[in-house]
């Protein structure tokens, strides 16, 4: 089989993915806005038939004008007919001002549901789906074509319907004259479709085969659009390496594209021509007839606008259809996106965690590696954390001290072991009920663009916020010292890209992310790197207030400084995915092992 009959064999096998598609996001539409999908179809189905009744009457006032050409007076029958032609066309415009008001409400209201429909299903998916490349290239994808897809393809649909209808109407016209006439237009644009569902299906492999390097396009893109990251590569003088990779990376994936254009352009060109040489012989056929005395000039005029309407409305279907065709191919992405399953599965019937009790921690002979690696992170781990322990976990980089953070706030199951909450599996334990007990602050944390009370205020966002609490969390994160310092204290504005708003500096973010840990007021504290960007005055302070906790407050601290370190009631060294010494602070010293050695290399540090 030719290759491009091979491509075509697959472009057809699509059509019933298309059909499913539709009828998915018909049935999702549909429940909202039946009333407008009616009377948007409606006045499509009139839009098919007036070119056809303008047609018809002008024709027969043609036959009217030759037939009583000379005549002093006009005849009533021309005068109905003129007022009919007048009558159709004020119609028509009337018609076409409502469909363009509803086509536009039809168009805001796509755009809002199915932007909702992807933010609520980001918000939905677990974190171990966020960190699968597979997804991440699925997702820029539809970030790159979705919303506006979805909205061409439910606009195309009253098309297609017009489209139909004008095709059965102008056929019925043609078969009434000769049949055959019908066969030749069909044939001469049939091309178009094929042309079209190829074109289509090449796009959707390119981007597909592609999408990593356009993730790593974007990618590369952000940091010309972040200002941290290009002051950097200015200071470094990366500007133009980098603008080098990106134009690289862009020429990859542009060039293919173009390449397929070139193609299409040149099929399409041959398909034109077949088309309109299939139009001119009906043409001459009919002129033909006219000279024959067959049929009358205003018939003539009459079949050649209903030929001429049947190969637009041909055309116009086939381009459709395959538009339509290619969109669905980013709808297919947009319905697989939809349809992930969460990687963490929930229990049938889970147990929840009363709220006022700190519970027991234990991590049972617990093993990990992330999913499509072979690399073991955690080997046979086993630690328990009682009711109140202040506990560090310390060790070099790739340890697995973020690992045993990330798998006891359940983004990921672990391969072998269990993890178990108040000697309950955390498998069987209803999430939200054990995120209530947690304030976790990681490396990364996030930066909310609001003012600084509703910055705080999110830690406990079901909760009504007081000034009281917010102010209290800001002063144990050592926040107050720069809030009471700014104009509007509270109520400043964060982010300089809004109005009135300031950019607060790496250390002051990173207090601010405090302060919505403290204003939680957890049972179990999780602390990733939490003082990495503050001063160590301030840090003193703040390791001093956690120390002042009620004593049934259990806190993990992962940190590379051993003056915090220190504080804690035990520390866990960790080496390799295993608990390498365990210990208070002095009990580890007096070992002269793993930490002891940190401990001394740090301390050299500051002499």
């Amino acid at each position: 089989m030719n290759p491009e009959d091979n491509k075509n064999a697959i472009s057809l096998s699509q059509f019933p993915a298309l059909l499913r598609n539709i009828v998915r996001m018909n049935g999702i539409v549909w429940k909202e806005k039946k009333l407008q999908i009616f009377i948007w179809g409606l006045i499509y189905l009139i839009f098919s038939a007036i070119p056809f009744l303008r047609a018809g009457i002008f024709a027969l006032l043609i036959n009217e004008l030759v037939r009583t050409a000379g005549s002093p007076v006009a005849s009533h029958y021309l005068l109905v007919l003129a007022g009919g032609l007048i009558g159709i066309n004020v119609f028509h415009s009337m018609l076409y001002a409502a469909n363009t008001y509803l086509g536009r409400i039809m168009w805001f209201y796509l755009e809002e549901k199915f932007q909702l429909l992807i933010i609520k299903k980001n918000g939905e998916l677990d974190i171990a789906v966020h960190e699968n490349p597979h997804y991440n290239d699925l997702l820029n994808k539809i970030s790159e074509n979705g919303v506006w897809r979805v909205q061409n393809l439910f606009e195309r649909q009253v098309y297609l319907l017009q489209n139909i209808m004008e095709v059965c109407i102008a056929s019925v016209i043609l078969f009434s004259s000769a049949w055959w006439l019908f066969f030749i237009i069909l044939v001469g644009t049939l091309p178009e479709l094929l042309i079209e569902m190829w074109y289509g299906e090449a796009v959707w492999n390119i981007h597909s085969a592609r999408a990593e390097i356009r993730r790593k396009f974007w990618d590369l893109k952000r940091h010309f659009d972040w200002l941290p990251s290009l002051t950097e590569l200015k200071l470094f003088q990366n500007t133009t390496h980098f603008f080098s990779v990106i134009r690289t990376l862009y020429h990859s994936f542009l060039n293919e594209e173009e390449l397929n254009d070139r193609k299409k352009f040149f099929r399409q060109l041959s398909a034109v021509i077949l088309s309109e040489l299939a139009i001119g012989f009906v043409t001459i056929w009919f002129i033909l007839s006219v000279i024959r005395g067959d049929i009358l000039i205003g018939t003539f005029t009459f079949l050649l606008t209903s030929m001429s309407s049947l190969r637009v409305a041909f055309s116009s279907f086939f381009s459709n259809l395959g538009r339509q065709y290619r969109d669905n191919l980013y709808l297919t992405d947009l319905f697989e996106f939809l349809s992930i399953k969460p990687a963490i599965k929930k229990p049938g019937i889970p147990y929840v965690l009363p709220r006022n009790k700190t519970p027991e921690i234990k991590f049972d002979n617990v093993s990990f590696s992330y999913p499509g690696s072979e690399k073991v992170v955690l080997k046979n781990f086993s630690l328990t954390i009682p009711p109140g322990e202040k506990i560090a976990l310390v060790g070099i980089n790739g340890a697995g001290k973020t690992t045993i953070v990330k798998l006891l706030c359940r983004f990921y199951d672990p391969t072998g072991g269990a993890i178990y909450i108040d000697e309950k599996n955390i498998r069987n334990i209803d999430l939200e009920s054990w995120y209530w007990q947690v304030g976790a602050l990681f490396q990364n944390y996030a930066e909310y663009h609001f003012p600084v009370e509703e910055a705080i205020a999110v830690g406990r966002i079901e909760e009504p916020p007081t000034a009281t609490r917010i102010h209290a969390a800001a002063h144990a994160s050592e926040a107050d010292t720069f809030i009471n310092e700014w104009k509007n204290n509270y109520k400043q504005m964060l982010g300089k890209e809004f109005t009135g708003g300031i950019e607060p500096s790496i250390g002051q973010w990173q207090k601010l992310a405090l302060a919505r840990t403290f204003y939680r007021d957890p049972r179990v504290f999780v602390l990733d790197e939490p003082t990495s960007s503050i001063d160590a005055e301030s840090e003193a302070k703040i390791f001093e207030k956690l120390g002042t906790l009620p004593k049934d407050r259990s806190v993990i601290l992962i940190s590379h400084r051993f003056s915090t370190v220190r504080q804690a009631n035990r520390i866990c060294v960790i080496d390799e995915g295993t608990i390498k010494e365990y210990g208070t602070h002095k009990e580890l010293l007096k070992k002269r092992g793993m930490y002891a050695r940190l401990f001394a290399l740090q301390a050299k540090g500051y002499k």
